[in-house]
């Protein structure tokens, strides 16, 4: 389920600001800065048992119809309301009537999201943590790339509701756990307040007036998203499946093709990454 925090008086309004760092001259468009990003994280999170195996990397872009009713299971009626919210910073939001334009992109050979997914403070090692429950931080040791705890953003900035769906096989534990984020700005529904982010998974009570947001884990949420977005990712391969659904309309395979090969081709050529690039009638 979508869950969405209510605004306290006491809470600055926010307008997440993390797209701006890929508005510069080494980025040409945001397929670029997708690409670019989700890459240099994949390749920082190589798998460490399996370090004989390059990384390989998947890119699939599909669509639903809106009259298949998948994305209904996905997105209720009650969070439809946030993403089509006058003030939620979105400039042309879809509706539950448009086809939905999705982009799958996939790890293997990596580590997934490993560490305490109940912990609210930085951990080191915990990149649950620092994927799912931090802004502006980063886990990574100096050297890595994708350090300023930014690259992150431009998954929800790839969508036209700024939103995605993270499923990761951990190397650590093997278990599969499934969330969702979008990031939006403070807003009001049905004249109450929001705060930007919204979680799509279950949550923990914790007290009055306060809770916790935890991934879900339960097999059959893992069979039905691998079967509606089409992943290849077996319950036996670690690493991270993210699911960018209503992606905006100039991410296509070509574009993906040449910033992979640019940005990569050293790596590739060194048989380090292996990326393939999918539609639902393109393969290479």
């Amino acid at each position: 389920m979508w869950i969405f925090e209510v605004k306290r008086s006491s809470q600055k309004s926010r307008d997440p600001m993390q797209a701006s760092f890929f508005t510069n001259y080494s980025i040409d468009d945001d397929t670029h800065a997708l690409v670019r990003e989700a890459i240099q994280n994949s390749l920082d999170a190589r798998s460490k048992k399996e370090t004989h195996q390059p990384v390989r990397v998947r890119f699939f872009v599909g669509t639903h119809d809106a009259g298949s009713k998948i994305m209904d299971s996905y997105i209720s009626d009650e969070a439809w309301k946030h993403f089509n919210a006058f003030d939620n910073g979105l400039k042309s939001p879809p509706t539950r009537a448009d086809d939905c334009k999705f982009l799958v992109y996939e790890d293997f050979h990596t580590s997934g999201l490993i560490g305490n997914e109940s912990a609210t403070e930085p951990e080191k090692g915990n990149s649950f943590y620092y994927f799912m429950r931090a802004e502006g931080q980063s886990g990574k040791d100096e050297g890595e790339r994708g350090r300023h705890g930014i690259g992150k953003y431009v998954f929800p900035y790839t969508s036209r509701i700024r939103m995605y769906f993270a499923a990761t096989v951990r190397e650590s534990d093997s278990r599969c756990l499934i969330a969702g984020q979008s990031v939006l700005k403070s807003h009001s529904v049905d004249g109450v307040k929001y705060t930007p982010d919204g979680w799509w998974g279950t949550k923990l009570d914790c007290g009055i007036d306060d809770y916790l947001q935890l991934p879900i884990e339960e097999e059959s949420n893992w069979l039905r998203l691998k079967q509606d977005f089409s992943l290849n990712r077996e319950r036996t391969q670690s690493g991270l499946s993210l699911i960018i659904p209503y992606i905006n309309d100039d991410v296509d395979v070509a574009k993906l093709g040449e910033h992979a090969v640019k940005e990569f081709f050293l790596p590739i050529l060194h048989n380090q990454l292996i990326v393939n690039i999918q539609s639902e009638n393109i393969d290479f």
